[in-house]
């Protein structure tokens, strides 16, 4: 049975395709891109398909089609649509699909409290390999920023509520000020450095319309980092790819108070040193400690994907 790996469609997150690229290199050849939104409604021949990764958008277009032979691995549940994804016929399609890799605890706890056997496997972007990525030309002491402080930036969700809308206009002058004032002082502190620095985004203004044009804009992303000895960002999917080149991560904890925030960073903080803006000043990276070694949960991803597709 031929392989597929989850593609996303009309996203503006290179992270989303990170994660596919992540994928994509540890099954090899003879794949397939699904988009995540549409398992549904896949109706091609039978696949055995890699599932990962942000669920989802629309919850009514889950579970897959019978035509998909899942493995659940760095899984992760949108707490905005949880209750309506967690469904009887999901819980039951899960159960079946039994045990779900987690990408967080948070996902684990919400599965666990329906009986769904789980284990945490951290994000298949930590078996990235540095040297698919590195550059002959690698210049030493450079420092990337990748959205150092994207999570500040104020905007207003068009999918919410009216009231929540309003709300959240009326905090949008003192979110813009916080977000500057921040910008500012960090642009302040760079400066003070003698490292180079070099910037990448991991959003992009207009969401990408194909497979191909996401795994290129992923792998622009990741040869950047490659190529960078430092990564300073507030990006999951820039901060984890880093850990696994052996970078060195600051991850800047700021504006993750919301639950979809707090709740994709769960379990994964212990891989990176996480800081507030103001512990920047006396940042060393050359002390920076990490509380766990993320090459046990990669060469167990690496595993538990090579023993699926072999099957």
């Amino acid at each position: 049975m031929k392989a597929g790996v989850i593609g996303c469609l009309n996203s503006n997150n290179i992270g989303d395709y990170i994660q596919t690229l992540a994928v994509i290199k540890l099954i090899g050849k003879d794949y397939k891109i699904l988009d995540r939104e549409s398992l549904n409604s896949y109706n091609d021949e039978p696949r055995k398909v890699i599932i990962n990764g942000w669920f989802m958008e629309n919850p009514l277009n889950f579970p897959p089609s019978s035509n998909i032979k899942p493995l659940f691995i760095s899984f992760h549940i949108n707490p905005d649509i949880a209750s309506d994804f967690l469904n009887s016929n999901t819980v039951s399609y899960l159960k079946e699909h039994q045990p779900i890799g987690c990408r967080d605890t948070f996902t684990q706890e919400l599965l666990e409290k329906h009986s769904i056997k789980t284990f945490f496997s951290s994000c298949v972007t930590l078996t990235l390999n540095k040297t698919d990525y590195i550059s002959p030309v690698y210049k030493k002491n450079s420092t990337l920023i990748i959205g150092a402080f994207d999570r500040l930036k104020p905007y207003i969700e068009k999918n919410k509520g009216l009231y929540k809308r309003l709300v959240t206009s009326i905090k949008i002058p003192y979110k813009f000020m916080n977000y500057k004032t921040k910008n500012l002082i960090f642009s302040k502190w760079l400066r003070k450095q003698s490292f180079e620095v070099n910037f990448a985004n991991q959003i992009v203004e207009k969401k990408i319309s194909s497979h191909e044009e996401g795994l290129k804009l992923a792998e622009e992303v990741l040869i950047k980092i490659a190529n960078s000895d430092y990564i300073i960002t507030s990006r999951i999917h820039s901060a984890l790819p880093a850990v696994a080149m052996g970078k060195k991560v600051i991850f800047i904890n700021e504006g993750l108070d919301n639950i979809n925030h707090r709740s994709r960073l769960s379990g994964l903080q212990s891989f990176f040193k996480s800081i507030k803006l103001k512990e920047i000043r006396i940042l060393n990276f050359e002390t920076i400690k990490i509380t766990q070694n993320h090459m046990v949960y990669s060469k167990k991803i690496e595993k538990i994907i090579n023993d699926f597709l072999k099957k």
